[in-house]
């Protein structure tokens, strides 16, 4: 079987310096490191090393400024597969959904999520409009577009609830997020809101700041006849106690991907996550299962919960979760994995049967 792992290859346009070349250890690079770049490279490698004991055939087909030598590539070698990495085109995360969109007017099957959930996943208002007709928790937020139109309409609803958190609507990876997010008065709101419009140029989705812990559910498979076909991974939780108390216990950007930041350094997940009730653990689980089900992921998606109270509400769900590491020091979806019983090898090649299965195709 022959499989093209398809990714976003940050080496044809990031602007910033990317440690690959093999023989820096980034260890003893003084300033911070940009991981969500180099995440991907890694990513890449270690999905083709997984395959390889299985005996399939792989090729790595990386995506950048010209699409069409990704549709030449594919018409002259075509693949039975494509697994599918790709989360940008030329760093612009809103194509994301485009490639997965051309690989299905090609007609070419691929893993994850397909195009329609990959754009809805972005477009994070929509989810929670979607969640709450579900009746799913979900804080309570607004949009806005005109910060001179922002304390109209429906700052109402949560005018009484400071403090808030502030976020682009259309990004993911934690894009836009920093310790200044959260804001606690109508001064710190506007200036917040003002510099998502101008940085991110896109309206800027204001929601109730939820204190409370950090949950990650990493879900695999795909609905047959309900929800109880999925597997649920042991449930991750994002451990803040190293955070300095000036700092807010959120997963920023630089919580995430800047390698020698205090956040990066501060934010680290443990899973299994200690001290959750078999009944809270259910409803988790299960909320979970509805949310990959209700907003269509495939595959394997991760989705993202504030727990209150006993009370989970949702943040988002991650239809391309990171799934990079198959070293010590995995990723989230992988140490869930691994906590479920799964090798790193296991899991890739149970992505492949999943997606194989969805799509009709002989493995």
């Amino acid at each position: 079987m022959k499989i093209h792992i398809i990714y976003n290859d940050p080496l044809q346009y990031a602007t910033g310096k990317i440690y690959d070349d093999g023989v820096t250890d980034i260890d003893q690079v003084e300033e911070a490191i940009d991981m969500s770049e180099y995440g991907v490279l890694d990513e890449m490698k270690a999905v083709q090393r997984a395959l390889e004991p299985s005996g399939f055939e792989t090729k790595i087909v990386p995506v950048a400024l010209d699409v069409y030598k990704l549709i030449d590539e594919l018409k002259n070698d075509p693949p039975d597969l494509i697994f599918n990495l790709c989360e940008s085109l030329d760093g612009d995360p809103t194509q994301e959904m485009n490639i997965a969109a051309l690989f299905e007017i090609l007609k070419f099957p691929y893993t994850g999520s397909r195009a329609v959930t990959l754009g809805l996943a972005l477009n994070k208002p929509r989810v929670k409009e979607i969640l709450n007709y579900y009746n799913i928790p979900t804080s309570a937020h607004f949009v806005c577009n005109d910060s001179g139109k922002l304390f109209l309409n429906g700052y109402i609803k949560l005018k009484d609830k400071y403090p808030l958190i502030v976020k682009p609507s259309r990004e993911d990876a934690s894009i836009g997020i920093d310790n200044k997010s959260v804001v606690f008065n109508e001064t710190e709101l506007k200036d917040r809101v003002e510099y998502i419009l101008d940085e991110y140029k896109q309206p800027a989705l204001i929601e109730q700041y939820i204190e409370g812990r950090e949950i990650n559910v990493s879900v695999v498979g795909n609905v047959k006849n309900d929800e109880n076909d999925l597997i649920v991974f042991p449930i991750s939780e994002i451990d803040f106690s190293e955070l300095p108390d000036d700092y807010h216990k959120i997963v920023s950007y630089n919580s995430k991907w800047m390698y020698k930041t205090v956040e990066f350094a501060g934010t680290k997940a443990v899973c299994p996550a200690k001290n959750i009730s078999p009944d809270l653990e259910k409803v988790i689980q299960d909320t979970a299962k509805r949310v990959y089900k209700i907003i269509g992921a495939s595959d394997y998606a991760r989705v993202d919960f504030r727990v209150k109270d006993g009370v989970p509400y949702v943040l988002e769900l991650n239809p391309n979760p990171d799934i990079a590491s198959d070293v010590d020091s995995d990723t989230g979806f992988t140490r869930s994995g691994k906590s479920y019983g799964w090798t790193y090898e296991e899991l890739i090649n149970n992505i492949i049967k999943f997606s194989c299965e969805r799509w009709g195709v002989k493995i």
